[in-house]
């Protein structure tokens, strides 16, 4: 029942958003129009839009593991191009994190 869950949860957090803020979901729903773009790990613990303090629809967000950039992952350069071609994104940050395992692991070779 794992989609039940789910699902209860995501209703009760959405219902906790708009008795903040009745328009939230309007606003994000007309246009997306983020200033950055975060590559990061896809490590469940970082959380990329509460690491930096912006609400959902302000940054646009590629995750893979070791937050690794390399010119023949097709993914993560389509990604970029998006955001920079279409979403017009004026910053780009690559964040890693402490104790990340993809990166122990390319260093080890």
């Amino acid at each position: 029942m794992v989609g039940l869950s789910n699902r209860t949860n995501n209703q009760a957090s959405a219902a906790e958003i708009i008795r903040k803020d009745p328009e939230f979901f309007q606003r994000l729903a007309r246009q997306q129009m983020p200033q950055y773009l975060w590559i990061g790990c896809s490590d469940s613990r970082v959380p990329a839009n509460q690491i930096v303090g912006l609400l959902p629809g302000e940054m646009f967000v590629h995750r893979n593991g070791a937050n690794v950039v390399v010119h023949t992952d097709l993914n993560c350069l389509s990604a970029i191009q998006l955001a920079v071609e279409v979403l017009r994104v004026g910053h780009i940050i690559v964040c890693g994190h402490y104790g990340c395992g993809g990166v122990v692991g390319a260093l080890a070779g």
